[in-house]
């Protein structure tokens, strides 16, 4: 049988109504995945952390981008400073996780850096010939603020975040009036056996009555099936109304307690490549999910839930558990069967399901996520 690897590639379209999916091996390839950290993750903005971590002077959080370890400080000018995080001497990690430092010192050999990232100290250094201390600052990183979070990017080339992703705070801000208010709660991790990517081409409710039946597809669901959806260039709304029938006329069926003045619908926020945010139906609630590559065939991800309770309510508790508990499993067996799939030597690629209408079970969410991969490896060319 001929090798038609090569025409089903060129099925993959900038028009959702005539796409296929991304081929099979985009979700297991070495290259593509190499790929994919030098063209996507090291070109675009990263979330590094939280605002709240970051107030006073010394103030520090870290992070990783797959194999990129960076540091944020909040410097002596009260200005965020982002820097790789290694010591330019001999590549030793500077600091770990979060806290709260006077200056930058590695635990190595001692070579101290301002906040700022210049060197201010080295053991011995005047006893070395023409050592030029101007020559080891740290290398600086892109460091921005949005929502209350704390993004950087290491391409010094790229469009800054304000300029992607203004309206999607604004979004926020107009579903949560008092998104300012809400603290942080808990934080639920998996470890997936997957690609990346399989994360957000859940951006479509097609699955939701099969998958998630206690969701959507049912009298007794907590939404109706509808999933309305926006797409901008770099980021992307989608909600699920709320089944009116049940919140109003049998509330003891839902799975917590809705409020008159609570959200009814379920707002889910898509940012390029890497981060889902959601508020639930119910109290003023957020919920931050990031996810990062560990391989080709495996990824990591968290969910940082936010609530205007401190501690949680027992409603808050609900929403988090039956995010970890039940619809969270329903996801990670369909991803995980997912990746077993697409090594068959059968598969290559199936057929995007977009309608006209963008029914609430259209897969344009899907495409808009697909095409941004797309094109961050091939630039404009589907041929």
């Amino acid at each position: 049988m001929a090798d038609n690897s090569t025409s089903l590639k060129r099925r993959f379209d900038p028009d959702p109504e005539k796409s296929y999916t991304l081929p099979g091996s985009y979700y297991f390839d070495p290259s593509i995945f190499d790929a994919e950290k030098k063209n996507i993750f090291y070109k675009t903005w990263q979330f590094a952390g939280y605002g709240r971590d970051l107030v006073e002077m010394g103030d520090y959080v870290t992070c990783r981008i797959i194999d990129q370890p960076i540091l944020i400080v909040r410097d002596k000018k009260r200005q965020l400073r982002a820097f790789y995080n290694v010591c330019s001497h001999r590549g030793h990690i500077l600091l770990e996780g979060k806290g709260r430092a006077r200056a930058i010192r590695c635990p190595f050999h001692a070579w101290t850096y301002r906040l700022d990232g210049t060197l201010s100290a080295a053991p011995y250094a005047d006893k070395v010939h023409g050592f030029d201390f101007e020559q080891f600052c740290l290398p600086e990183v892109r460091v921005e603020e949005f929502a209350n979070m704390v993004f950087v990017n290491l391409d010094d080339n790229a469009e800054s975040l304000k300029s992607q992703a203004q309206e999607l705070e604004r979004e926020f801000r107009h579903a949560l009036p008092e998104f300012d208010k809400l603290v942080f709660a808990r934080r639920d991790e998996y470890h997936l056996k997957c690609n990346w990517k399989f994360i957000f081409d859940g951006l479509e409710c097609y699955h939701c009555p099969y998958i998630h039946p206690q969701a959507m597809g049912k009298k007794d669901s907590l939404f109706s099936t509808a999933f309305d959806s926006h797409e901008s260039t770099f980021h992307s709304t989608h909600i699920a109304r709320g089944n009116r029938e049940l919140i109003e006329k049998n509330p003891e069926k839902l799975p917590y307690t809705i409020k008159p003045g609570d959200l009814v619908d379920d707002h889910i926020w898509y940012l390029w490549p890497n981060m889902i945010f959601i508020a639930n139906p119910g109290q003023a609630n957020f919920h931050v999910t990031h996810a990062m590559p560990t391989g080709a065939e495996t990824s990591y991800r968290f969910v940082d839930h936010f609530f205007l309770n401190n501690p949680p309510s027992d409603v808050n508790i609900a929403q988090m558990d039956g995010h970890r508990d039940v619809l969270a499993p329903q996801d990670r067996e369909a991803m995980e069967r997912q990746q077993l799939g697409v090594h068959a030597l059968g598969y290559r690629q199936g057929r995007l399901m977009v309608d006209k209408e963008r029914s609430w079970w259209s897969e344009h969410g899907v495409h808009h996520f697909n095409n941004l991969v797309w094109q961050a490896l091939n630039g404009n060319r589907y041929d």
